[in-house]
């Protein structure tokens, strides 16, 4: 960027947009100049930020990844057990609550972390594996768990968040979404039916009655 000071204000204002636009649309069919459009800057511009649309891609995505790490690791500091993993979920859900659509372009470009421009991504995503993972440690040691059931439960619990988020509902309550994901997650189909969607009373009295 010659001649220029670079702008954090711009750059942010442009990586603002890109999210936008990229997750309204298929990546390939999006061009460049929809996206300066949508910043509101000309597209010599936004050249000047991200000489490439991949570049552009992949900056919008390590910038929330960043973001995201520092407030779950803030999250989740000093707790452990069930009381971290609620905070840990309670952390992303409430991230990508209000950025529905950041959630749904991670999903829909999650392949691209296997290619060689995809490697920043990669290592982000496993420190966020590696948070779960170190939770989960106590209890996996002593019921004998290998290091690769850990990082599957790990995965397993990203995508059960990943899928709250991107099903959610206008209506919904993100509170409800992290109870509802914890407990499934930590008792799953057959154990405790949790608190999230277990019936009212009533309902439950009536069920009860009809069985007699």
């Amino acid at each position: 960027m010659a001649g220029r000071r670079p702008n954090p204000n711009k750059r942010s204002q442009i990586l603002r947009a890109a999210t936008d636009v990229f997750s309204a649309r298929e990546f390939h069919t999006v061009p460049v100049e929809d996206v300066a459009t949508a910043a509101g800057v000309g597209k010599g511009t936004l050249y000047l930020y991200f000489p490439t649309k991949e570049q552009l891609f992949y900056a919008t995505i390590l910038e929330a990844l960043d973001v995201l790490l520092v407030e779950v690791g803030a999250a989740i500091r000093g707790r452990t057990g069930e009381d971290a993993l609620r905070a840990f979920a309670r952390g992303l859900v409430g991230f990508f609550w209000q950025r529905r659509h950041l959630a749904v372009l991670m999903g829909r470009y999650e392949h691209k972390q296997r290619e060689p421009e995809g490697e920043e991504w990669r290592q982000r995503r496993l420190r966020l594996v590696a948070m779960v993972r170190q939770i989960l440690q106590p209890e996996a040691r002593s019921a004998g768990f290998a290091a690769a059931d850990t990082v599957l439960a790990a995965e397993m619990l990203l995508a059960l968040i990943r899928a709250a988020v991107i099903n959610q509902r206008e209506r919904d309550d993100p509170e409800r979404s992290v109870t509802f994901v914890v407990d499934m997650f930590l008792n799953g189909l057959r154990g405790e039916r949790p608190a999230a969607v277990r019936p009212p009373a009533r309902a439950r009295r009536a069920a009860a009655g009809a069985r007699r």
